[in-house]
């Protein structure tokens, strides 16, 4: 998901040891997408071993995931499942892009120009969840499958407490319930710039929502009452209509003036969409899952013998996790 909210709601700077002792609900989709998009060869291909097999994802999951420990922070990374009716229309178009993205890239007169619509063609499969997810497990990391929404599921991980924010560069998080969003937690402190082939300095940044929809005169009602206005992945959106000029009208209007007097671009209730976001399909877990216990050598065995990984560098990528350490083995 990824509703323009970013005009509106506004984080503060963070650092990584801010975050120790805290167990953080990762988005796992958003941040694997990210993995396929901007991890690739020169050409714009994937990152491959030996058998041809895509290791892009596997590289970011790892590196962030060591990164993460190392500074005692505690994932739980929550995978996609069913996606809810509303969002059809949505893959359809994403996966006409996606077509459109291969189909010009074999056109591109420059290996730049290729290497730009083949980042446009990121999918994410079973093969890259299924490896994901093996990796998780080696690595002694959580991890767990949504009914729907991942960032639904993260959101209510948070809500709920067993949490202590979500990690996701998306707004959806918000009008799920989220009460802390990290945001940028890169490796490098920098991400590419869509669509321009470079790269910009960023910084871990947290966004309070409380505090954040309070200083625009918002609450999560009306948010997402903002969000349908301009558009989430479960409808287009009102024609005409962005965010200062939602706001304004959520500001003068209420909800159901407002959800039966404008066209919100859906072939759906949008009363049924407005009620998902307030009340959408997850799990509600007691306690936090269970970690899976790390094994460093069938980890080795998994990244550098199956998928050609050099051992020096995750030999020493390990060496930073104290595994040893209770606070890497229990939740904060």
């Amino acid at each position: 998901m990824g509703v323009k909210l970013s005009t509106l709601v506004k984080g503060v700077p963070v650092q990584m040891r801010d975050l120790a002792g805290k167990t953080i609900a990762v988005d796992a989709f958003n941040w694997i997408f990210q993995f396929l998009t901007t991890i690739r060869l020169a050409d714009g291909s994937y990152l491959t071993d030996n058998k041809g097999r895509i290791t892009t994802h596997l590289n970011g999951l790892f590196y962030r995931s060591v990164n993460l420990l190392a500074n005692k922070i505690t994932p739980i990374y929550v995978f996609d499942g069913r996606a809810p009716k509303f969002k059809k229309e949505t893959q359809r178009n994403r996966q006409a892009i996606k077509d459109r993205a291969k189909e010009l890239s074999t056109y591109a007169s420059t290996e730049e120009e290729r290497a730009m619509y083949l980042r446009r063609t990121s999918e994410i499969d079973t093969y890259i969840i299924d490896s994901s997810i093996e990796l998780l497990n080696l690595m002694g990391i959580s991890q767990i499958s949504a009914p729907a929404e991942g960032e639904a599921q993260a959101a209510r991980l948070n809500s709920d407490g067993i949490a202590y924010a979500v990690a996701s560069q998306d707004y959806d998080t918000i009008l799920f319930g989220a009460n802390k969003i990290v945001r940028n937690l890169n490796i490098t402190n920098k991400k590419r710039v869509a669509g321009k082939g470079v790269f910009a300095a960023v910084s871990p940044e947290m966004i309070d929502v409380g505090k954040a929809l309070s200083g625009v005169g918002l609450d999560r009602e009306r948010a997402i009452l903002v969000a349908l206005f301009i558009g989430t992945d479960y409808n287009k959106g009102v024609k005409g209509i962005g965010p200062k000029k939602a706001l304004k009208i959520v500001g003068e209007e209420g909800k159901d003036e407002i959800l039966s007097k404008y066209d919100f671009g859906t072939a759906y209730d949008i009363h049924d969409i407005y009620d998902y976001f307030i009340d959408p399909n997850v799990t509600v877990y007691k306690e936090a899952p269970p970690r899976p216990r790390f094994d460093r050598e069938k980890l080795l065995e998994f990244l550098c013998d199956e998928h050609g990984f050099g051992r020096d560098r995750v030999t020493q990528s390990l060496d930073r996790i104290d595994t040893k350490n209770s606070s890497l083995l229990e939740y904060g």
